[in-house]
């Protein structure tokens, strides 16, 4: 009657880890928000870097551009292509260590997998 009971120290231990997640979680946000990505337009015009999290850290747009010799719309478009390349890239860096995050907590959470594609737009 009571075979089942055999697995409550399995679920105190899963009980201890999902405790630790708001802490790791906070760690892995301030480790994310120091890491950077960066990436260029591909006509090379711009280039936007920033931090794990999303946040724009730096722009820098090629001195041709700054002189006037290039229409305002492909500056648009450089700033536009360079923004969304390196968000792509911060996207990635974060679900990828999301990923790390719950393998090293030894977190079989079903569907993780497919979450981190969505978040990170590889779905």
């Amino acid at each position: 009657m009571f075979k089942g009971l055999g697995n409550l120290g399995n679920i105190a231990s899963m009980v201890g880890k999902l405790q630790d997640i708001p802490k790791r979680m906070q760690e892995l946000n301030d480790q994310m928000k120091a890491e950077r990505v960066s990436a260029s337009s591909a006509c090379g015009h711009v280039s936007v870097t920033m931090n794990g999290i999303g946040e724009v850290q730096k722009v820098e747009i090629a001195e041709d551009v700054v002189d006037g010799s290039v229409p305002a719309e492909t500056i648009a478009h450089a700033v536009r292509d360079a923004t969304n390349a390196a968000g792509a890239a911060a996207k990635q860096l974060y679900a990828d260590s999301i990923s790390q995050l719950a393998k090293d907590m030894d977190l079989n959470v079903p569907g993780i997998d497919g979450l981190l594609a969505n978040l990170s737009g590889k779905s």
